[in-house]
């Protein structure tokens, strides 16, 4: 390889993109915007959930009633916010409509009654409305209302626990103990009505932020999306004046030739890349900054995706085409790939993507490293397999620009 060759040609690469504003937008203005919108979506802090209930219900002398219910659901709070905002309709007819017109996301009908039941000692019975035509808002919704009745009917149990033990006496005998005190009693028949306990504990693991997240997606765009299109505009510019011509009968060899234009699109992105880091830090005073093992996965990820490229562009020699193909591979993968949403929340079909093919290695051992800061030894095979693949690929590449010159002549 020839350096002042390869200096030529990045020279030159770096002048003619400067005067592209198509290809200016898209390596720096829209990784911008990208960051932009989905930091101010979700990477402020978000506010509890609040959920709109109708409930139909009427007076009761019973000792419990629903009004009871009512009330509870009224002052439950979470950071000041109250979680249920409770409206009464007369009757179950005009909380379906109101159900029905998106007014409330459920309705809660109490049947007559409802309290002399449970004041009994009987179940009470409670019917519950829901639009089921957004499934995640129906899941939320319902998640809330029975995480609530859930809760409630267990504070409900330990109650008429209480009421029942307060008319015993203070010991039971026991035939083969001798004396049982209440205390046994009562953690005995708790058991009966409440087996199982859940106790939710809190482990201080890594928790990377949204905004750190959408960094590393917006590396993943810049090493997915933007590096392919770059480094073919730059081959078909060199096709469209006939350079490329000039340059396959010069000294210069196919190496030359590629890894100048490898090393100007790799220039361009990493600056594109810097300006994003600052960009995150400077609006939202939080961002990543990869370490030396990180910014070698975004190199071998970027030789892979700009082999790609070169191949698609020397075996269409179309720019029509290219984009296209361009378009065809990367948009799908911005969400198969693990760029846009986690991979964690992949269907089952699609998570080989995210896990083996070379781009989503390379974003997934990225993450690892920078946000859960896991040990390098434990995401060195898959680093080591993007370079294997990558060096494949640019194999390819070589092939196809020698057979593409081959055409040309």
């Amino acid at each position: 390889m020839r350096g002042r060759i390869i200096r030529a040609i990045v020279e030159k690469d770096l002048r003619e993109t400067g005067r592209e504003k198509m290809a200016l937008f898209w390596i720096f203005v829209f990784p911008l915007m990208w960051i932009t919108l989905l930091g101010g979506i979700w990477g402020g802090h978000n506010p509890p959930i609040s959920i709109d209930v109708g409930v139909v219900y009427s007076n009761e002398s019973a000792q419990f009633s629903a009004t009871d219910v009512v009330n509870v659901m009224e002052n439950v709070t979470m950071e000041g916010v109250h979680v249920f905002r409770v409206k009464t309709y007369p009757n179950e007819s005009a909380g379906i409509d109101a159900v029905k017109a998106g007014r409330v996301d459920v309705l809660l009908v109490f049947p007559d009654g409802f309290g002399k039941n449970v004041s009994s000692g009987l179940q009470g019975r409670i019917y519950a409305y829901f639009d089921r035509s957004d499934p995640q808002n129906y899941q939320i919704v319902s998640g809330v209302i029975k995480g609530f009745f859930s809760e409630f009917e267990k504070r409900m149990v330990e109650r008429r626990l209480n009421i029942t033990l307060s008319y015993m006496e203070g010991y039971i005998p026991d035939e083969g103990t001798g004396n049982l005190t209440m205390d046994d009693v009562r953690g005995y028949m708790l058991g009966l009505t409440n087996p199982l306990e859940l106790e939710e504990r809190e482990v201080k693991g890594e928790a990377p932020s949204a905004i750190q997240f959408y960094v590393t997606s917006f590396i993943g765009i810049q090493f997915l999306f933007a590096t392919m299109l770059t480094i073919s505009s730059l081959v078909f510019v060199e096709i469209e004046k006939g350079t490329l011509r000039r340059i396959a009968a010069s000294p210069a060899t196919a190496w030359d030739f590629l890894v100048g234009k490898m090393l100007s699109t790799f220039i361009i992105i990493t600056v594109s890349i810097l300006i994003g880091i600052a960009y995150a830090r400077l609006v939202f005073g939080e961002t990543v900054f990869p370490s030396s093992l990180g910014w070698a996965i975004i190199f071998f990820a970027a030789v892979f995706s700009m082999s790609l490229g070169l191949a698609i562009a020397m075996g269409t020699r179309s720019m029509r085409a290219t984009n296209a193909i361009v378009n065809l591979i990367s948009m799908p993968l911005l969400f198969l790939a693990g760029i846009v949403i986690p991979a964690s929340v992949l269907p089952e079909w699609a998570r080989p993507i995210a896990d083996y093919f070379p781009l989503g290695t390379a974003l997934k051992s990225l993450r690892l490293l920078e946000l859960y800061h896991r040990p390098t030894s434990e995401i060195l095979p898959d680093v080591a397999w993007v370079a294997v693949s990558s060096f494949g690929m640019l194999l390819v590449a070589i092939l196809l620009y020698n057979w593409a010159v081959r055409r040309l002549e």
